[in-house]
């Protein structure tokens, strides 16, 4: 068909007469449904607001208005008719314009258009391109905003392309508004268009795969014939400059928040704080005082920002200005913070000591900024004296103590080491080369040298204070554990100019906390074999930790109080003078005055009273240390029951009286025996084998020797014990007329392995 339509089309080609060859398409029955643009010229498409490219090929109703087909239904009796015909159509921009049509071939109308009065000064088109934006047609009717046209930059803003913009858009541009800002924006329409004003405002669009984007909508009314109201609207992307508005809104709201915390910090830290700004002049201006200031000055803040404006240094001492003024310029000039003491009137006339620390930031207008703390030393001042006389107790109290202390030039590497020598003298040494002589000292450990020195070069390099432990031998009577305390005197400018340093002797101490952490560890160990273990805190009367192997036992060592959990276990002894002698000796007093007279361990075997009203002998032992870091005195408490120990030695006793030529106690894992009375005695040490084997051997020869020794082997016995609680074996005569004897084997403590045998004469 373009073929066919050159001849007609040619001729316009260049013309500056607007035409457009448009097709007509219909349905079965022969009526209108849409328009095809097959040829339109650059004035015809100006007309129409779009370009040529945008025009050719395109569908009426899918491009221009849709709902304006009706005006174009002279085209359809034209195109089919071969008449001519000649109407007036109003574009979406509300622009008359007169039509003349012809038929060209069938079903296709060559239509020319001209402007009804007054032509716009600016084509659409022409301005659509030439604008930074996004531009669109909009309608804003009682039904909601149509979008009638649009170029190709309101695609590339969205990521859509035409048609689906068309689709999904086209009767409801308010759908492509984020819902939270469409309110706004209707508003701002039905403003505009009552008051006949421009719309200026910011909204967000939708975007096809990516969050929404701000833009700048700017639309002005181009239609006001009392229809619905038209838009001339232009999309411009403001995304980035609104995002970087809110970042820049957040961080000056962070930089308010900041300084407010500034203030509020002033206002409450311990002393008074004040800032002051220093133009170009040399003027001083008060930019914030603290509220704890003016409390110190007796000033309403509102009165002393306002006498400080007047005149800075009005609270000053008269006779104490200038040399204020003097040291303010050399720390401006020199770079350094200014600390300096000096007197200040209150509102009633007090006069203060007031401690002055401030200090200079240079500003880029060439002024300055001036941080002031002041602390009242007022009381420092006058307490003078009583410091003095504190200094002198201490170096007293230093002069009776095993300290070793120095003082140390990093400048001259010089040391001044005082120490204490025999008789409780002290002396004093003058070291040069201080560093490099304790690199090869003899005083101090091997394998502590380089952590020491190391120490005191970090020390002597910046302000600043330490403490270091190391192994050291200043007497000769071995190596000791020492903890030296480091402190940096430094000058206005942070430079060290003096190390000073004591280093104490802390072995016992660190074997104290030794003693004390076995002894922590132990104690877990003793709450599960003994029958109650108890963790005391004499110092401070408290129960820390308490475990019984019964109910009835927690019970009794259940208390408010230390004294409370020993009075307990007292009561719960069943002899009266057992109870006497348990209180006497494990009562918090007896037990801090053992403590502090050297005595740590105490034990005591008792009667001790169960669950189920029976009494075990038991054996209650304390242990005492001191904790290092409460320097609380704490007790570690158990109580083992040896009950069985007990009836084994009650049982020995009773033996002994006997008429036994022998009383044995054979432990049955080692063979070890301890002989206990009787006419015949073993040595100390004894092997049960041995002293079975010396007995074979004083038998004739013969089988009852033989049967005899095998009778009596212990592996033998001990089976035996298994089937039987006695174990008896008859013993022949020996060769020197020795009568028979009989030996008996029982077990005296079957827990602990402990064999009884006894030998009797027949």
């Amino acid at each position: 068909m373009a073929k066919h339509l050159s001849k007609f089309s040619k001729p316009f080609q260049n013309s500056r007469i607007p035409f457009l060859l448009a097709e007509v398409i219909t349905n079965g029955s022969g009526e209108m449904v849409d328009l095809i643009c097959r040829f339109a010229n650059a004035p015809a498409a100006a007309v129409l607001g779009l370009s040529p490219q945008e025009l050719t090929g395109r569908r009426f109703t899918r491009e221009l208005h849709p709902g304006g087909l009706f005006e174009l239904a002279p085209l359809q009796a034209v195109a089919f008719s071969g008449s001519a015909a000649t109407f007036v159509y109003h574009t979406a921009a509300g622009s008359a314009v007169q039509v003349t049509c012809y038929q060209v071939m069938y079903g296709v109308v060559g239509c020319v258009l001209e402007f009804q009065g007054e032509a716009p000064h600016t084509p659409a088109a022409a301005l659509a391109e030439t604008l930074p934006g996004a531009v669109a047609l909009l309608e804003l009717s009682r039904s909601g905003l149509r979008c009638l046209n649009f170029n190709q930059r309101l695609c590339d803003l969205t990521s859509w392309n035409r048609r689906e913009l068309l689709d999904r858009f086209a009767e409801d541009f308010s759908s492509l508004v984020v819902s939270q800002d469409w309110p706004d924006l209707l508003q701002a329409l039905l403003d505009a268009s009552r008051e006949g004003r421009a719309v200026d405002h910011e909204v967000r669009i939708l975007r096809r795969d990516a969050p929404p984007v701000w833009i700048n909508f700017r639309s002005e009314r181009i239609c006001a014939d009392g229809g619905p109201a038209v838009f001339y609207a232009m999309l411009l992307n403001v995304d980035q400059s609104h995002r970087s508005q809110a970042r820049l809104a957040e961080t000056l709201a962070q930089l308010e928040t900041a300084r407010d915390r500034l203030l509020s910090l002033f206002d409450t830290l311990p002393g008074g704080f004040a800032l002051f700004r220093r133009d170009a002049g040399g003027a001083l201006e008060p930019l914030h005082l603290s509220r704890k200031l003016a409390e110190l000055l007796e000033y309403p803040a509102a009165e002393l920002f306002k006498r400080l404006r007047a005149e800075p240094l009005c609270r000053v001492v008269a006779a104490d200005r200038e040399g204020l003024t003097a040291a303010l310029i050399r720390s401006r000039v020199g770079g350094l913070p200014l600390r300096q003491a000096c007197r200040m009137r209150t509102r009633s006339g007090q006069v203060l000591w007031i401690f002055l620390e401030a200090a200079w930031q240079p500003q880029e207008d060439g002024g300055d900024l001036l941080y002031i703390a002041c602390s009242d030393v007022t009381q420092e001042k006058q307490t003078e004296a009583e410091l003095r006389l504190r200094t002198q107790l201490c170096d007293l109290l230093l002069e009776r103590s095993h300290i070793i202390s120095f003082d140390y030039d990093p400048a001259e590497d010089v040391a001044h080491v005082e120490t204490c020598g025999d008789g409780g003298r002290r002396a004093t040494q003058r070291v040069e080369a201080y560093l490099q002589t304790m690199e090869g000292t003899q005083a101090v450990h091997p394998e502590d040298r380089k952590r020491l020195v190391t120490a005191l070069r970090r020390a002597a390099a910046r302000p600043g204070t330490g403490t270091l432990e190391y192994r050291g031998n200043y007497d000769g009577r071995g190596w000791r554990w020492y903890r030296v305390s480091l402190v940096s005197l430094f000058d206005n400018r942070g430079n060290v100019y003096r190390l000073l340093g004591k280093a104490e002797d802390i072995s016992d101490r660190k074997a104290a906390a030794q003693r004390f952490h076995e002894l922590t560890i132990q104690q877990k160990k003793w709450a599960k074999s003994s029958l109650a273990a108890a963790r005391l805190d004499l110092t401070a009367n408290r129960i820390l930790d308490a475990r019984g192997s019964s109910r009835h036992l927690m019970r009794v060592l259940f208390g408010n109080s230390a004294d409370a959990c020993l009075r307990h276990i007292r009561d719960n002894i069943p002899e009266p003078a057992q109870q006497r002698e348990f209180y006497r000796r494990f009562s918090p007093s007896a037990l801090l005055t053992a403590f502090y007279q050297g005595g740590a361990h105490h034990g005591f075997e008792h009667r001790f009273t169960l669950k189920d009203g029976t009494a075990v002998w038991v054996r209650s032992m304390l242990e005492l240390a001191e904790d290092p870091e409460s320097r609380h005195v704490e007790a570690f408490y158990s109580a083992v029951d040896v009950d069985a120990q007990h009836q084994s030695g009650a049982l020995l006793t009773q033996l002994l009286p006997r008429d036994y030529d022998l009383v044995l106690t054979v432990d049955a894992a080692s063979g070890r025996c301890c002989s206990h009375g009787g006419r015949s005695a073993l040595p100390a040490g004894t092997v049960y084998r041995a002293a079975a084997a010396q007995y074979a051997r004083s038998l004739p020869p013969g089988k009852p020797r033989s049967a005899l020794r095998r009778a009596l082997q212990l592996e033998t016995i001990l089976a035996r014990l298994e089937l039987q609680p006695l174990y008896e074996v008859p013993c022949p005569a020996g060769e020197k007329c020795e009568p028979p004897r009989r030996l008996r084997c029982s077990w005296l403590d079957r827990e602990a392995g402990l064999l009884l045998i006894t030998l009797q004469s027949s």
